[in-house]
């Protein structure tokens, strides 16, 4: 028995002006394809009324389409029934500013699972049983199969899922390369759900100050790239850094040293395919060494489209030192 009228996924059902399923793992610094303030900067947007940039591209595209075919073949192989896709609406915690959309919940049967390797389920803790509801989250990657989730992958949305409806086990069922289905089963995770809770509550704070007065507190910047993202823009002005001449030093200092040590990579690289010559393998010691060929295939000549000129801010600061 299922309760569902849909061919496609929903879609995102929440707000953008606090913690959701798909922002919590950028939020908590585990997503390397989004960052807590990219996410902070979508909320601001939000607050200002703004419209949410509508986000398409190809895998995208596919895992909306497969949504629910992933969701019944991850049904069938568990042996839970009852399963749902529809809901119309996001589901909020009530101690907590988070947020999730659904994609499936599903009823257990009181069935004990462990990892079953050959048939592609693993279980992140043992003798885990699918007792009442639970939560399936669907995902389609290009990746490779892992028998460890990534945390960006479902995981940590899984956990905000099993809290806010209080279910105790759920599933993210990742489709691989449209041809391997890989179940990660798992248990109410306590100590990552408390760790949830601050990231959603430390979010909120930052939102709700925006609210207030517009002022902005942005999460620490661990990339050069994520500085120019935030901070695009450079005006004429000078700020006084007397309080950071010491990382100024360190940025020249480590540039200085990362130059050397390319020479030398570079230098003792050249030194060893000298002695290589022609031949594609070595043996050095411990230490066995492939020189490798990569082929290309032909392609017909192209056109690159135009491009409207605009200004971007560089990732590389320049650095001259006082005389």
């Amino acid at each position: 028995m299922h309760t569902t009228d849909k061919k496609v996924a929903e879609g995102k059902l929440t707000p953008d002006d606090i913690m959701t399923g798909s922002t919590s793992a950028a939020i908590m610094g585990h997503n390397p394809f989004m960052t807590a303030n990219d996410c902070l900067q979508t909320a601001m947007d939000a607050v200002s009324g703004k419209p949410r940039k509508e986000l398409t591209f190809e895998a995208l595209h596919w895992g909306t389409q497969f949504e629910v075919d992933i969701i019944k073949e991850a049904c069938k192989r568990l042996q839970v029934d009852d399963y749902q896709t529809k809901f119309a609406r996001g589901f909020t915690a009530d101690d907590a500013p988070m947020a999730v959309s659904l994609d499936a919940t599903a009823k257990g049967n009181d069935q004990v699972l462990n990892s079953d390797y050959e048939n592609n389920i693993v279980c992140y803790s043992n003798n885990i049983k699918l007792s009442g509801r639970g939560i399936i989250e669907a995902k389609l990657t290009s990746h490779d199969s892992e028998l460890e989730l990534p945390m960006y992958r479902g995981r940590v949305q899984l956990q905000m899922a099993m809290e806010i409806m209080n279910c105790d086990w759920g599933v993210v069922a990742v489709l691989h390369r449209g041809i391997k289905l890989v179940l990660h089963v798992f248990q109410r995770d306590k100590e990552l759900i408390e760790d949830i809770k601050v990231a959603a509550i430390d979010f909120d704070r930052r939102v709700q100050k925006y609210k207030q007065n517009e002022e902005i507190e942005w999460y620490d910047f661990t990339t050069p790239k994520s500085a120019a993202k935030v901070f695009d823009e450079a005006t004429d002005d000078t700020v006084d850094l007397s309080d950071m001449e010491n990382d100024i030093q360190t940025i020249q200092e480590t540039r200085q040293d990362m130059k050397d040590l390319q020479e030398l990579h570079d230098v003792t690289t050249a030194r060893v395919m000298a002695r290589m010559g022609d031949a594609k393998y070595a043996k050095a010691g411990k230490y066995n060494v492939t020189w490798g060929e990569i082929n290309y295939k032909a392609k017909p000549e192209t056109v690159v489209p135009a491009k409207e000129a605009r200004t971007i801010r560089v990732n590389k600061l320049k650095v001259k030192e006082n005389v």
